[in-house]
């Protein structure tokens, strides 16, 4: 018999990608346990989270290192989210106890905001991170003739000669004002593209291509990897902010 007290499974809610980072609102339900390329910021009331010795913790907001393997055991049907790319952990990649759920929670009142500034801002305060919007002209730029060249390859050579600056300066820029080398910046947004796509009601293998992945499998891999679901998990019964 269902737990009406329990999540149902699923994410409904609105999300949103940015360099190095996804961002979420909404219903999180209980998951498997699992490890992800990314740390993940979990804001909400009733979440229960085990780690891979099956020790148990109810929490309120908790910082869960990358990597590390987690169970959402219980989750909540109006919480926050966000994963963030190990390169912009700050803080997080120094955790003491990243193994144990009992280092996971922190003292962290849930926000009366659900909007996306409100968690961009919290997540730039906990991780110390430099704020991911470039400032710099050449390496607006550069974002751009990015976004113009997806799906294709794209050659950090051959965007530093387009936007008239050595290689080695532009992949400055990029750590320095993004907080992200130029290939995760590119993973990223490729990762953008796809969700963005699948959200619009294309297929595995159109969403896939339309981002630049070889197929529709390197995809689910590579989201997986990074997020710890699926690609229709993070695509079905979501709101794509753009």
């Amino acid at each position: 018999m269902t737990d009406p007290a329990r999540p149902a499974a699923g994410w409904h809610g609105w999300a949103a990608i940015t360099p190095g980072r996804l961002y979420y609102s909404g219903q999180i339900g209980a998951a498997d346990l699992h490890a992800h390329h990314a740390a993940q910021l979990l804001i909400g009331d009733g979440f229960v989270l085990r780690d891979a010795e099956g020790a148990e913790h109810a929490v309120t907001a908790a910082l869960i290192p990358a990597n590390t393997p987690h169970a959402i055991v219980h989750g909540t049907a109006d919480g926050l989210l966000a994963l963030i790319d190990p390169v912009q952990g700050g803080p997080l990649r120094a955790h003491p106890h990243a193994w144990s759920s009992a280092g996971w929670p922190i003292d962290l009142d849930v926000p009366a905001g659900r909007d996306l500034p409100t968690l961009h801002a919290l997540v730039n305060h906990l991780t110390g991170a430099v704020p991911p919007r470039p400032r710099h002209p050449a390496l607006i730029h550069a974002t751009q003739v990015i976004a113009a060249l997806l799906p294709a390859r794209v050659r950090l050579a051959e965007v530093a000669r387009a936007v008239h600056l050595s290689d080695s300066r532009l992949s400055h820029l990029f750590t320095g004002e993004l907080g992200l080398p130029f290939r995760p910046y590119v993973l990223w947004m490729r990762l953008r593209v796809a969700l963005s796509s699948l959200s619009g009601g294309t297929s595995l293998t159109e969403a896939a291509h339309a981002a630049g992945f070889a197929d529709a499998a390197h995809l689910t891999r590579v989201v997986r990897r990074m997020m710890g679901q699926a690609p229709s998990t993070l695509t079905a019964g979501v709101r794509w902010l753009t």
